[in-house]
């Protein structure tokens, strides 16, 4: 048998965004827009870079950079609409974000479904 090799225009063929299936499923999360989610699933992912960009503050909580205009690109919407996304995820208590200024992109704390114990 010989298989075939990928090639460039091909690695991103098997990457996959997975969304909590609570979010589907879960009251708590139904009014947030499917888009929304879909973006909550986007930020999981970028999790992924935390360690190679050294995305970690001083008490060790983890963020992520995800310009508003990658967001843009990568769920081929709006400005408008992927600012609305994100405010509805701020509004779920599922992302915080922290402005920096001077035109760099916000810091993105984003937060577990899990609650917090007491």
């Amino acid at each position: 048998m010989t298989l075939q090799y990928f090639y460039k225009e091909q690695v991103d063929e098997f990457t996959f965004v997975r969304i909590p299936k609570r979010m589907l499923t879960e009251n708590d999360f139904a009014e947030i827009s499917l888009q929304a989610k879909l973006l909550y699933g986007l930020l999981l992912d970028r999790l992924s870079m935390v360690e190679k960009n050294h995305w970690i503050d001083a008490s060790g909580k983890v963020y992520i950079i995800y310009p508003i205009m990658d967001i843009e690109d990568d769920l081929n919407i709006s400005k408008r609409k992927a600012v609305d996304c994100l405010a509805e995820l701020e509004k779920a208590g599922l992302v915080e974000k922290k402005n920096r200024g001077g035109g760099k992109p916000s810091l993105l704390y984003v937060k577990s479904l899990e609650k917090e114990s007491a």
